[in-house]
């Protein structure tokens, strides 16, 4: 019954200390933080070219252009509800007739190109109005640059090849349908300098300036395991659950007390049962030792349901090679420092655990590192007494389910009864 008890009060202070958290924030919900590896999106579009070669930033005064149709592929990733970066390549007049009409009414080849960009993504609605998950529609601004290779193949003007500097901007609109599909629309320009310096750059003759459209689709791949197994635990701490948790919570805290005065009983009847052992071995020289034995195992025994390591209910998770604890994880480590702080008797154990994806002597230090990382984290910023907090690592010795599943890359906690 104690231990039942001293689990559930753990459980329960733990969710109040998490739901408490987030019970602060009156505001608008914020977007969850996640790994490197989450809400990667690959992608294509084709491209509406209408290419303007040799000739300035405007279209007033080209030397010739001409309007052709191209493809591009891109990987991109949410960064926060208002920002997403993506890395593209384009070849934006891949087919139609690469011929141009010039300002001597004349038809001369148009330059080739391919080109490839970092971009950054600006959702103005979603800034404008908070992270929803259940928004469909974005509305953006996108700008980036990167670099262009440029080729002409009719000798009659001129015969080169390059690779210079590509800058590209636009505005955007994107609708999600399901979970993971996307479709959009963007319009913009690539400006193509002629090397890499800027005094080249920005001078009048660009190779060429593009006025794009572009439609396409991306397939976003949504969380890593790891991710889904953090969003599932704090699924669990709502705003709806507070006054629930909080009234269990001192109930429990009562029982716990009563149960606390039962723990010093039990330890003070140890200690009469070993006087009671000594007494029994000084006889026992005398050539009986039954009594002894048999009181001896009773001490075992109590000693065995005393001296038991109580888990808490959750682990702190990481990604692969990973034993800093990640930022969105820090709020279990916080709690567990305010059970400690609210109990100046108690003393843990900090257990660090690796998967299966490396050797056992290089996951054996990782889960180290974890433990220990944890252990630096209570004592140095959460003022935890050193001495309350031991470490141990297991490396990849014990898994749960599938050896590569996420739960095992964990820091877990024990209580520890002196």
């Amino acid at each position: 019954m104690l231990k039942k008890l001293i689990k559930m009060g753990v459980v329960m202070s733990v969710m109040l200390a998490s739901v408490n958290a987030f019970a602060q924030n009156t505001g608008k919900p914020e977007y969850p933080r996640y790994g490197f590896w989450s809400n990667w999106s690959i992608g294509g579009a084709i491209d509406l070219n209408d290419q303007a070669a040799m000739g300035g930033f405007s279209f007033g005064d080209n030397w010739r252009k001409s309007t052709n149709i191209g493809l591009e592929i891109f990987a991109q990733q949410k960064l926060n509800h208002a920002f997403d970066w993506r890395i593209r390549f384009a070849f934006p007049n891949l087919w139609a007739p690469l011929t141009g009409t010039a300002n001597d009414g004349n038809n001369y080849k148009m330059d080739r190109h391919a080109t490839l960009t970092l971009d950054i993504l600006f959702s103005l609605n979603n800034a404008i109005k908070g992270y929803d998950p259940d928004r469909r529609f974005n509305f953006y601004i996108y700008a980036g640059g990167g670099l262009g290779l440029s080729f002409n193949p009719d000798e009659s003007i001129v015969d080169y090849e390059t690779v210079g500097i590509t800058l590209d901007g636009g505005i955007g609109a994107s609708y999600r349908f399901g979970e993971s599909h996307h479709i959009f629309g963007e319009y913009g320009y690539d400006i193509n300098g002629d090397a890499p310096t800027p005094s080249t750059f920005f001078s009048k003759d660009l190779h060429h300036t593009n006025r794009i459209f572009r439609i396409g689709y991306y397939y976003c791949f949504g969380l890593t395991a790891t991710d889904k197994a953090v969003a599932a635990q704090k699924a669990m701490l709502t705003q709806e659950n507070f006054s629930a948790l909080n009234s269990q919570v001192n109930n429990l805290e009562r029982q716990v007390n009563t149960s606390r005065g039962n723990e010093k009983k039990l330890e003070n009847r140890i200690a009469e049962l070993e006087d009671q052992l000594a007494q029994a071995l000084e006889q026992g020289k005398g050539g009986n030792s039954a009594a002894a034995d048999s009181l001896q195992a009773v001490i075992d025994q109590i000693k065995a349901d005393q001296l038991n390591f109580y888990a808490m209910p959750f682990s702190v998770l990481y990604g692969v090679d990973q034993w800093r604890v990640p930022e969105e994880e820090e709020i279990k480590v916080k709690a567990v420092a305010r059970v400690l702080k609210d109990n100046s008797d108690v003393k843990i154990l900090v257990v660090g655990f690796a998967d299966y994806t490396g050797s056992d002597k290089y996951n054996m230090k990782l889960s180290e590192k974890r433990a220990n990382e944890v252990k630096r984290l209570l004592v140095k910023k959460y003022g935890i007494a050193e001495d309350r907090i031991q470490t141990e690592h297991k490396g990849k010795s014990v898994a749960f389910g599938d050896i590569q599943f996420s739960l095992n890359r964990r820091v877990s906690f024990y209580r520890v009864i002196d």
